[in-house]
């Protein structure tokens, strides 16, 4: 029993999640790494592609894309970037895994409840949820990551 116990305290043996967290890092900083660098931040092009998602979004999510998303499009369109860089990042080291999930969960679930649900679109963003939420529920930054060493000064908080 006391071996199980520190694997939950200390590190994750599970090095398959490891390369989940991998590859959703590195997906997460590919594309907001893209964004960036292809003009999206500086664009309308968040607002365009917000516009044209408004009449299949689900219909308790349209009056935020109308009166928040639309209207705010630059400032989001930065947060979406730089939140996707950030994350990216995160997973891909193994560094504060369960906040940087958390943050792909809630860009991911935005982006689906903007689609509207049901489309081919969207499976992809249902299985970046539940995969994301593996590599939350798994602390998959103990295995081959960063969090695995502040597991060990800081073995009772909740961020690794």
């Amino acid at each position: 029993m006391a071996e199980l116990r520190s694997n939950l305290q200390i590190e994750t043996k599970l090095w398959q999640i490891a390369l989940l967290r991998i590859f959703f890092g590195y997906y997460f900083l590919q594309d907001g790494v893209g964004k960036l660098t292809g003009g999206f931040t500086g664009s309308d092009a968040l607002e365009k592609w917000l516009t044209t998602k408004t009449t299949g979004a689900f219909g308790w999510y349209k009056p935020f894309l109308t009166g928040v998303a639309i209207p705010h499009h630059q400032l989001l369109a930065g947060l979406v970037t730089w939140g996707m860089i950030l994350a990216g990042l995160a997973l891909l080291l193994g560094f504060l895994t369960r906040p940087a999930a958390l943050a792909g969960i809630f860009m991911t679930l935005n982006f689906y409840l903007a689609k509207g649900g049901g489309s081919p679109a969207t499976t992809s963003d249902q299985a970046f949820i539940a995969g994301l939420l593996v590599v939350f529920l798994t602390r998959a930054g103990r295995s081959f990551g960063f969090d695995r060493w502040l597991a060990r000064r800081h073995p009772h908080s909740p961020l690794w």
